[in-house]
């Protein structure tokens, strides 16, 4: 499953928490820290190099502010 730009449902997510986490002017371990995970962790998640379970996908919306829902835009 693949988008318009071909890619992956993993990247798209990614690059989702990605643009979300800039409006909010987050860093990376500042986001990591609030939703209880690794940095590391949420760089692979941003880079598209894994696929996240639910659970951490809920973790770092409720630390986004949003609705899981939103992580999902254009897939």
């Amino acid at each position: 499953m693949e988008n318009d730009d071909g890619d992956r449902p993993q990247v798209i997510v990614g690059k989702r928490i990605s643009v979300l986490r800039k409006q909010l002017k987050l860093t990376q371990a500042a986001l990591a820290s609030t939703a209880g995970m690794e940095e590391s962790a949420l760089q692979r998640i941003e880079a598209g190099r894994t696929n996240p379970t639910i659970k951490t996908l809920y973790k770092v919306a409720v630390a986004l502010n949003v609705e899981i829902k939103e992580l999902f835009e254009n897939i």
